[in-house]
């Protein structure tokens, strides 16, 4: 890939938090530099994995810059400044501006969801405006919002110039391929959010993937990408038959999808698998099991 190119396993990175629910720092950096050093090619701060819309003001100001400070331009860092209204969204652009940030990721707001294209085409056109130059990457992940981005508006600022990569994670394959043929005629990237669907887009067209399982294992996910780009069929098979083992294993762990990741991360010596509140973290038998799973104990 180019320097000014996204692509291949961007991690939407956890973040190890204290008992006071404040960012572990000193886990957060440790999982940073093990992401970097086991091959990733860009980390996502703040993403739906590292609870970015949960934390408060102050503690994802704390977060997003600690990632920039750590990561020290190794890999692409995106930001996510994902939000209920285009003003909060803005103040937290502004942040990352500050901060020097080159990308940040922005979903359609929630709460009171969008209901058309134009409501979401005059957020992310205000959000280009105050972009101070960064690069925007628009955000299609309807289970969190309670809207679809739809493949005509993705295309739409696609064609005004407003992005040049979308991250989608809708579970909708139909949607992808769409998605990935609209963006082919203006140069539209594709990273895809899925990971049952990881393997199958690499091969159908995306750019990349953002794995929200490379957290614990981010080897399976570079060599997923690396066998797609050599072309190894049989070698991205196995690839996906790990990828899925570590997700029902991680995602499959307790009654909230995180939960399994933090504490897998946890073993490893980074944080203490607590979620923000009221997300319900692992009971001791759930505990057990993973540990078993996957050879934690």
């Amino acid at each position: 890939m180019k320097n000014n190119d996204l692509g291949g396993v961007v991690v939407p990175i956890i973040v190890p938090l204290d008992d006071d629910e404040r960012v572990d720092e000193a886990s957060f950096r440790k999982l940073i530099r093990r992401l970097i050093q086991n091959g990733v090619h860009g980390i996502f701060a703040g993403g739906t994995a590292g609870e970015g819309p949960l934390l408060t003001m102050p503690e994802w100001v704390r977060m997003v810059e600690i990632a920039y400070d750590e990561n020290k331009g190794a890999v692409p860092l995106l930001g996510g400044v994902m939000d209920t209204s285009t003003r909060r969204v803005l103040e937290k652009i502004g942040v990352l501006s500050r901060i020097g940030y080159r990308y940040f990721v922005v979903t359609p707001t929630y709460y009171i969801t969008l209901k058309t294209p134009d409501e979401n085409l005059r957020l992310f056109g205000e959000c280009k405006e105050h972009s101070d130059g960064m690069e925007m990457i628009a955000y299609n992940i309807p289970s969190t919002t309670g809207s679809t981005i739809s493949v005509e508006t993705m295309y739409e600022m696609g064609r005004r110039g407003w992005i040049r990569y979308c991250k989608e994670s809708s579970e909708d394959w139909h949607y992808f391929t769409r998605l990935v043929a609209a963006g082919k005629e203006l140069g539209l990237k594709v990273l895809m959010g899925s990971e049952p669907n990881a393997t199958n887009a690499l091969q159908a067209g995306a750019c990349g993937i953002v794995p929200v399982c490379a957290n614990a294992e981010p080897e399976a996910f570079v060599a997923a990408y690396e066998a797609s780009q050599r072309g190894d069929v049989a070698a991205l098979r196995r690839c996906h038959e790990r990828i899925m083992y570590i997700r029902e294993a991680l995602v499959m762990a307790g009654s909230c999808w995180l939960a399994g990741i933090k504490y897998a991360v946890s073993r490893q010596g980074m944080g203490s698998g607590k979620l923000l509140s009221p997300l319900q973290p692992l009971t001791a038998e759930e505990k057990r099991r993973l540990e078993e799973r996957l050879g934690l104990g």
